[in-house]
């Protein structure tokens, strides 16, 4: 048995007949609408906050910082292979190789 999909509103909205578009379009353009708002509870601010944000990669540790590294071409060819066949990013490599330095240093 084939799974059925959910429409999305979208969808649901244009397969209305022109009627029933324009009373929604009348529904959703009252001047009036803001005279009924409320203030944000603090639930709502902080999914709003959120939204607001936007989406990005989630933080790691403290965050990231970019820095601008000089590195010999041979060198940072090398890295490059090396984190491709290891299945990691470029910085990731360097990353692990600070800290691995770090912990020698004790």
């Amino acid at each position: 048995m084939k799974k059925r999909i959910k429409a999305s509103p979208y969808q649901k909205f244009a397969r209305l007949d022109p009627e029933s578009k324009e009373s929604a379009y009348h529904g959703l353009d009252d001047p009036q609408i803001a005279m009924t708002a409320k203030p944000m509870t603090p639930q709502m601010r902080k999914l709003w906050n959120q939204a607001k944000r936007g989406g990005g990669r989630p933080r790691v540790g403290r965050g990231a910082q970019r820095v601008l590294l000089s590195i010999e071409r041979g060198l940072l060819e090398q890295a490059d292979e090396f984190a491709q066949r290891q299945h990691m990013t470029r910085s990731e490599l360097f990353s692990r190789g600070v800290k691995a330095v770090l912990a020698m240093a004790g």
